[in-house]
């Protein structure tokens, strides 16, 4: 009997880590609606709708800056960022990893331009980034988001 509950445990530890393929999927569609949104917010410049897409502690870590930790920090470093530049971008997925129930693993790159409100300047922006989702009242969240550019730099 021992031996039978222990293999019944063995088999059934997998179903509870990793969601099955087909249980899978509308968490997928979940997610992309996340970056979805999150994209649009970026091209909007709207700082309340990229800051609700965080987890209340959620943190952005952008290239030489200090992480923005939680929801008022967020708002300002979002708040700053559109101050100052306005962004055409598109993400593409490269890899979505559930990791459990309530975490997940984003990688995406994005494409597009930055214009430099101060001078009216348009730059190329080519970023690879990776985002750490937390499930929270049924909704995927930003967790952890940080990224770096994957363009050369100018010569």
């Amino acid at each position: 009997m021992k031996t039978y509950l222990a293999v019944a445990a063995a088999c059934l530890a997998p179903h509870f880590l990793v969601p099955p393929a087909q249980a899978q999927q509308p968490q997928r569609a979940e997610i992309e609606q996340l970056l979805n949104k999150y994209e649009r917010a970026l091209n909007t410049g709207d700082v309340q709708a990229a800051v609700q897409l965080y987890t209340e502690d959620g943190v952005l870590m952008a290239p030489e800056n200090a992480p923005a930790v939680g929801s008022k920090v967020l708002h300002q470093a979002y708040a700053g960022i559109f101050q100052a530049i306005a962004l055409n971008i598109k993400f593409q997925i490269a890899e979505t990893q559930l990791l459990s129930p309530q975490w997940a693993l984003l990688r995406t790159t994005s494409t597009g331009a930055i214009k430099i409100l101060a001078n009216g300047t348009e730059v190329p922006e080519g970023n690879q980034e990776l985002f750490l989702l937390r499930k929270t009242d049924g909704q995927w969240k930003i967790a952890r988001y940080s990224f770096s550019s994957a363009l050369r730099p100018a010569k």
